[in-house]
């Protein structure tokens, strides 16, 4: 009696594991997979290049919009339309900016001995239609 309990409850155990495994198997194939979303990877850091460029900060010290938006288009590749901020606080307004991906970086321009002055220099660029 003993060895006929343990053969039913050995069968009823395959059974369970049975439905699990078919019950996994339904899960992997039946039910859609959400696809991530390939996007484009980020064009490199422009201001991190030009943080060393003296031309650079002295346009930012002297907040020189155009020295700065020349600086920046000449290093920066002619498949991106870009604006720029400067401002020496942490939190600045957002300029317009299109309905597009947009990329951002940021830097922090610090003055000299004589020119303490620091400028945050935001920059946000995005793919040319």
């Amino acid at each position: 009696m003993k060895l006929v309990e343990s053969k039913t409850a050995i069968i009823r155990t395959l059974e369970a594991l049975m439905a699990i495994f078919i019950t996994f198997i339904f899960l992997i194939i039946f039910i859609p997979q959400q696809r991530e979303q390939a996007f484009p990877a980020a064009p490199p850091s422009v201001l991190g290049n030009l943080g060393g460029n003296d031309v650079f900060r002295n346009c930012v010290l002297m907040q020189n919009y155009t020295c700065i938006n020349q600086t920046i288009d000449s290093h920066l590749e002619d498949k991106y339309d870009f604006k720029a901020n400067v401002s020496e606080s942490r939190v600045s307004a957002l300029p317009q900016l299109p309905q597009k991906r947009i990329y951002a970086n940021a830097i922090m321009i610090a003055g000299n001995t004589t020119n303490s002055t620091r400028q945050i220099v935001r920059l946000y660029y995005w793919a040319k239609d």
